[in-house]
């Protein structure tokens, strides 16, 4: 790990001028992206860390993430061998961060945000994977290296949701077949294409379609419209509400 990253890691107050880089309103949608870089690396996500990504995409339902909280402590409390207790702990931390948002009633520790980026390396450290950290560095840092966005919420919104969709594309579409072993840009050049569709109102048969293209015109490859119709549907459900 760089000396960058691991600053990051072991220095509470780089983690606080992170997390006081991101926009308010944004917080629990930047979190979610972060704990949803696990997802291919964790084989049977529990339950409750589940639940909680749907309760970030939806603002009216924050205040729910003070029980999902209690939900993946008590699962925590409740396997003891869990092999990945820090991702556990990383998604604790962001049921707080969500509730807090909210605004609602007894919040928990003003701070908790600030642990998430020591939070997020250490959980990357059980998978030992270069490109994964990068990945990680880059959507930690996306706004303190960018400090005009948090007073620019539109275009602040339109980031993470570029973000959303490049993660989409890597994780879910990989037609090929080789995101856990091929660079993490194999396919950000049509990175922006897809954005735009989604940016415009595109429905979710033109993205499909575009995607299908990409596959056969640009890959030589058969294309599976079957499956670019289920990552079209997760490219709409990208949009922020927040």
């Amino acid at each position: 790990m760089n000396r960058e990253l691991y600053g990051i890691k072991t220095n509470i107050e780089i983690g606080e001028q992170i997390f006081l880089s991101v926009p308010k309103e944004l917080k629990p949608i930047w979190a979610g992206i972060i704990l949803a870089k696990f997802n291919n690396y964790i084989k049977n996500i529990p339950e409750p860390v589940k639940r909680l990504y749907d309760i970030i995409e939806k603002p009216s339902e924050w205040k729910e993430a003070h029980h999902q909280f209690i939900l993946i402590r008590r699962f925590l409390l409740d396997n003891k061998h869990y092999p990945y207790e820090t991702y556990l702990l990383l998604a604790e931390n962001i049921a707080k961060i969500t509730y807090n948002a909210s605004g609602g009633s007894a919040p928990f520790d003003c701070d908790s945000g600030n642990y998430l980026p020591s939070l997020t390396l250490k959980t990357a450290d059980f998978f030992e994977d270069e490109r994964l950290e990068d990945d990680l560095k880059s959507i930690l840092l996306l706004f303190s290296r960018n400090k005009k966005l948090r007073n620019d919420l539109p275009r602040a919104k339109e980031l993470l949701q570029y973000q959303k969709i490049d993660d989409i594309l890597w994780y879910d579409w990989d037609p090929i077949g080789i995101n856990d072993m091929a660079p993490r840009d194999e396919y950000q050049s049509y990175t922006p294409q897809i954005f735009n569709l989604l940016k415009t109102g595109t429905g979710r048969e033109t993205i499909a379609k575009t995607l299908s293209k990409i596959e056969t015109d640009y890959m030589g490859m058969a294309g599976n419209m079957e499956k670019c119709l289920k990552v079209a549907d997760k490219i709409l459900t990208a949009e922020i509400k927040a």
